[in-house]
């Protein structure tokens, strides 16, 4: 290496922040690049670590003394910094660079990707390996930074990494996974993709770095891999899904699993999914375990997550449906009479046929968010069966249903869209739907 060149950490949040952590260590000339101001705690450490730091990539007008450039998930590769970046062969990568590191003949990676469920899908994979004494975790885009695994001198048997089309987009050629799975391709990010082409293809270059790949058959299919196997939901007979259990066929004997936490068909197509992965896998996990494992399971936060504060009403926090298809999984995983709470950013979503669904669930759409008006406006010249109303909040809302709900209706907090327009993350908005549920019913 040569060390009078610099790095660029484009991006500054939690894994940007692991990044920067991770090269002083490796005593990288640094130079951060991020569009918000430091704090003084923040201007003290880049001083004292010798870190440059600028809130504009245009200020960097010498690109000769760089050698690389990580980026962080949320940044939108079509600036035209990384594109002068690749003409001066500059390479461009993100954290999954350093799963490079890590003991392959120890240690298996599987990478999951989709557009949704895959933050569920990644947390019962690991947790089930482990609970069959295999030791796994969980890393990526699902919150855990993967350099906490590389800088650590734990052994795991399986690292599952959840993985965004940002992050495969950047992969580096040497990174394979031993396991992918793809687990659906739904319209979402087309704020930051061209088409929803671009977007889909980002997500199916999983395949490419993957020795065995796993794919949804419907919406995410992969042409000539050697060792490719397509599933769909259709494929496992599914017998009857319950409330608290779902039953389905193999070979003329009638298999039950009991999912009292984990409700609805999108958690049912994660649960068979994930079986078909750990036949593939090969691990040996008797149905008995099976059993017993996914009666426990409690699922993910703000994930369809059923909330006990009033036994009149059924309240549901799905913050975590951050686009359209998300939140017609839930809908579709529901028996109707329910007040929706729905909106923020659209991220260029198109809205043809929301209608339908709505239709056939609600007794009211209760609209807020920067895209409040582009809803309500597309739907206006639709024929409606429920109430529409706009709110300035999620207090304004709340109150409001509390004034019309009846018993054992639903009141569903699934957006269909981002919250950064009102809330920090999907997570804010999440606790703040609970804690105003709490406070008003």
């Amino acid at each position: 290496m040569n060390f009078q060149k610099k790095t660029i950490v484009y991006g500054f949040g939690i894994t940007g922040q692991s990044i920067v952590s991770y090269l002083l260590k490796k005593n990288h000339k640094l130079i951060v690049i991020d569009n918000k101001k430091l704090s003084e705690d923040q201007e003290s450490f880049f001083k004292n670590n010798n870190i440059d730091y600028s809130e504009n990539e245009n200020e960097i007008n010498n690109l000769s003394i760089i050698e690389q450039c990580f980026v962080s998930p949320g940044v939108d590769l079509r600036k035209s910094f990384f594109q002068e970046c690749i003409k001066n062969k500059i390479p461009i990568r993100n954290d999954t660079f350093f799963l490079n590191q890590i003991d392959r003949k120890k240690t298996k990676l599987i990478g999951i990707t989709g557009t949704n469920g895959k933050t569920t899908f990644c947390s019962l994979l690991a947790s089930i390996l482990s609970f069959n004494d295999l030791k796994s975790i969980a890393v990526g885009n699902i919150g855990v930074p993967i350099l906490n695994i590389v800088t650590t001198p734990n052994e795991f048997d399986y690292i599952v990494v959840e993985l965004s089309s940002y992050q495969i987009e950047v992969l580096d050629k040497e990174t394979v996974f031993d396991y992918g799975a793809i687990l659906n391709i739904e319209p979402d990010h087309l704020d930051r993709y061209d088409s929803f082409m671009d977007y889909k293809n980002a997500k199916l270059k999983l395949a490419n770095h993957s020795k065995t790949i796993l794919y949804d058959k419907e919406s995410a299919v992969v042409n000539e891999h050697p060792n490719a196997f397509p599933i769909d939901l259709k494929d496992f007979h599914i017998k009857e899904i319950n409330t608290d259990f779902f039953t389905f066929k193999n070979q003329n004997k009638i298999y039950r699993i009991d999912t009292p936490y984990l409700k609805g068909v999108h958690n049912v197509k994660n649960i068979m999914y994930l079986l078909k992965l750990l036949e593939i896998m090969n691990c040996n996990i008797s149905f008995e375990k099976v059993k017993k494992f996914f009666r426990n399971q409690k699922g993910i936060p703000h994930r369809f997550e059923y909330l006990s504060i009033n036994k009149n009403y059924i309240f549901i926090n799905d913050s975590k449906a951050t686009n359209l298809a998300s939140s017609i999984s839930a809908l579709n995983s529901l028996n109707g009479k329910i007040h929706l709470l729905f909106g923020g950013d659209l991220k260029n979503q198109p809205l043809d046929g929301i209608e339908k669904f709505f239709n056939e669930k609600l007794i009211s759409l209760n609209l807020y968010g920067k895209d409040a008006g582009i809803i309500k406006d597309y739907l206006l010249n639709k024929k409606i069966k429920f109430d529409m109303k706009c709110f300035v909040s999620l207090e304004a809302i709340l109150e409001s249903i509390k004034k019309i709900v009846k018993k054992d209706e639903i009141i569903l907090l699934s957006p269909g869209c981002a919250s950064q327009d009102m809330f920090m993350n999907y997570q804010d908005r999440g606790n703040q739907f609970v804690e105003l549920c709490k406070k008003i019913f």
